[in-house]
């Protein structure tokens, strides 16, 4: 087992300890002492020591009213990581400023960590000297840590702020990469679901259209550029599976096998790509783009499953092709039955069980996927 495997190992564990015991913490207090502190110690700092870490920590010099930090991690007797912490389940974003403030008061503080127990935002100071940034470059969420591994990059990010490799410079360049990726990922999605105007211009001067008028990108071209966009991020996927999955079925016995084998129709594998590249465009934020990669399907007579991640739980739609143009799409209730001839028909309850699936069983975790299958 590599350091990070034991790493991960770790804080996973705390995870579900936490989850255990989340709903006894009722104040700020015992947040800190059976949710906070132990993430603590997981990333290196001996929380029993006072040169080590320190509570309370006089974070505004004023003489008529003084502010305190409720940790400070210490190195030399300098404070260099500064630890706000608030009750179980309230909203972090609410309470950044109050860290800004810590942050600025201690000029050796290079880190911020903002946290209730189960969310820690770890905040450097990488666009400007001494002043917080306004967004975390690394988030640590414990509650989705107990539905799957915890993503390498993430535990890579939390690894350089372990008290063995903690080092401001080094933690400052990671933190400033790791958020222009946050911020073009953002840009990326935006332009997946609505190309801008200067995004369409781009590409269809790559292809040789040139001088399109302003009201043509609107009504003719941005959908195209749309189009595209989905199938280029989703097709490469999807031809992967499809390969894999043609390799498998060469691989198995024939004999005593053809009658009953399923075979997955053109029309079926066509709805399957419409239903990933449809939900680039109905993805309410990067948590479900992102998921979009584990939407598989599975073949069966008589009916054909699109389902996310997991194939009971995570059933998103039945599709049973029709012969008269007409086909059927059987969505858990309340959506139940659509029979249709467009397949926009089924925008609605596509978008909400996706959500619904995505919210319940959770990001995946980094592992392959699974080759897709029939039955």
């Amino acid at each position: 087992m590599t350091a990070l495997d034991e790493f991960r190992a770790t804080l996973t564990a705390i995870a579900e300890r936490s989850a255990a015991v989340k709903h006894t913490c009722a104040n700020e207090e015992s947040t800190k002492h059976f949710l906070i502190l132990p993430i603590v110690g997981a990333l290196g700092y001996d929380y029993t020591d006072p040169f080590v870490v320190q509570p309370e920590f006089a974070a505004d010099f004023r003489d008529n009213e003084r502010e305190r930090v409720d940790y400070v991690v210490m190195r030399d007797g300098t404070p260099i990581i500064a630890i706000e912490c608030k009750k179980a389940g309230a909203d972090l974003a609410a309470n950044r400023g109050q860290l800004r403030a810590y942050f600025s008061a201690l000029q050796s503080v290079r880190l911020g960590i903002l946290t209730n127990g189960t969310l820690f935002e770890f905040f450097a100071d990488c666009e400007t000297p001494n002043i917080m940034d306004t967004e975390p470059f690394v988030t640590l969420d414990l509650e989705a840590a107990t539905r799957a591994p915890i993503a390498p990059d993430v535990l890579e990010a939390l690894s350089l702020i372990t008290q063995s490799r903690f080092e401001p410079e080094m933690v400052a360049e990671a933190a400033g990469e790791r958020l222009i990726a946050k911020r073009l990922r953002t840009v990326l999605t935006d332009e997946v679901r609505q190309p801008s105007e200067e995004l369409c211009r781009l590409a269809l001067k790559r292809v040789g259209v040139k001088n399109v008028h302003h009201a043509s990108i609107k009504s003719r071209y941005t959908g195209l550029v749309r189009a595209a966009f989905e199938e280029a991020l989703i097709m490469p996927v999807l031809e992967k599976l499809r390969a894999e999955r043609a390799g498998s079925r060469d691989g198995e016995a024939e004999a005593g096998e053809t009658s009953r084998r399923v075979i997955t129709t053109d029309r079926e594998l066509a709805v399957y790509r419409y239903v990933c590249r449809r939900l680039a465009y109905l993805a309410a934020d990067e948590h479900q783009f992102a998921a979009i990669e584990r939407v598989r399907y599975q073949d069966y007579i008589g009916k054909f499953v699109i389902y996310y991640d997991q194939i009971r739980k995570g059933r998103i739609c039945d599709f049973i092709e029709g012969r008269d143009g007409y086909d059927k799409f059987v969505f858990p209730a309340p959506h139940g039955e659509i029979v249709t001839n467009s397949m926009r028909d089924i925008d609605e309850a596509l978008r909400t069980v996706f959500a619904e699936r995505v919210r319940e069983i959770g990001a995946p975790g980094p592992a392959e996927m699974p080759i897709q299958q029939t039955a």
